[in-house]
């Protein structure tokens, strides 16, 4: 994982770096963004730039997508360039800051649902995992990991940023301090969840203080999370669940969509009242608000067609389909972004 800043050499680096100044000293940890723009700085190298003047040549050369380029980040750079824009408009010199719609399109790449007999089969195998000189804590430490992906819905960062005093065995509750977008929450665990997190400390965490890493690879340090995605591939394969490659999956980040899901299912099975319960599980899962867990609902239905009809009697039909624009206040000089 990179930790450290990247250097400006482009025709913008001097105010590269008084923007990133600034934006951390608004509370902003910017540490994916300064790469991207550290990116776009070079890219200016190609173009001839006067008094930190943002073109709208250079903008719109930006703005092309790249081959194999995932639309989530042709969007994601053009942002970054948008407020980069409008940093320096402020600072009080002539840039284009484009202006642009946000479109939604179906993503290329449809979740994984496992069955409950799938999920059984990868604990199954996971909890018959042996010690290795190589990694001595793995057979601990991995089948506790995916029952909390699975059990809590959280992102494998979330779980792997997890620090021992973020474990709470008494209340029985995790503490996200780093979770997407900056945000915190307080995650509820089950009382067999809570259980096996505290053999887990008592197994391993006994001569580690409180701010130990709760998941820790043989030299202490957190997990690098493609590591762990290449190990789950390699799971998929010793439980017969086939991988179809990156854009098809199953992804690691599939177990999330999974507990969804099949937490959805359960309440509509048990007629409960989803108006009520969505906007719990929104939380829950570090949602910013309900909308973005309403997609989830048709999620639910494709994967068990059985409760599509009463999943309608129970949210009312108000949801919408998933779809839809977000249309930026003008269309003039416009790129059209299509985000998944």
């Amino acid at each position: 994982m990179r930790k450290h800043n990247p250097e400006f050499s482009g025709p913008f680096a001097p105010m590269c770096e008084i923007y990133v100044r600034q934006k951390r000293a608004l509370g902003f940890k910017y540490e994916g963004g300064i790469w991207i723009l550290r990116s776009f700085d070079n890219f200016a190298k190609d173009f001839d730039i006067q008094n930190y003047c943002l073109s709208k040549e250079l903008a719109q050369a930006w703005s092309e997508k790249r081959p194999h380029e995932s639309n989530r980040y042709h969007a994601g750079r053009i942002y970054e360039m948008r407020h980069f824009a409008e940093f320096l408009t402020k600072q009080g010199y002539d840039s284009f800051a484009p202006r642009f719609k946000l479109r939604n399109r179906t993503s290329t790449h449809t979740p994984y649902i496992f069955t409950i007999e799938e999920m059984s089969r990868i604990f199954g195998h996971l909890d018959k995992m042996k010690p290795t000189p190589c990694s001595p804590v793995k057979h601990l430490s991995h089948p506790l990991l995916y029952r909390l992906l699975y059990g809590c819905g959280l992102r494998i960062s979330e779980a792997l940023n997890l620090l021992v005093e973020d474990v709470d065995i008494k209340n029985a509750i995790i503490h996200i301090r780093q979770a997407k977008n900056d945000k915190e929450r307080l995650v509820p665990m089950g009382e067999s969840l809570s259980k096996r997190c505290a053999g887990y400390i008592d197994a391993i965490h006994k001569e580690h203080n409180s701010s130990h890493q709760f998941f820790y690879s043989r030299d202490g340090k957190p997990y690098c999370i493609s590591n762990f995605e290449k190990d789950f591939r390699a799971l998929l394969w010793d439980v017969d669940i086939p991988y179809c490659g990156k854009s098809l999956g199953p992804r690691l980040h599939d177990i999330r969509h999974t507990f969804v899901c099949h937490r959805l299912n359960q309440w509509v099975r048990e007629e409960a009242d989803l108006m009520v319960m969505l906007p719990v599980l929104s939380k829950y899962l570090g949602h910013e608000n309900v909308v973005g867990t309403q997609w989830y609902l048709k999620l639910t239905a494709e994967a068990f067609p059985d409760i599509t009809e009463k999943m309608n009697e129970l949210s009312g039909y108000v949801f919408p389909e998933v779809g839809g624009d977000y249309l930026d206040t003008s269309e003039t000089d416009g790129f059209c972004i299509y985000v998944v």
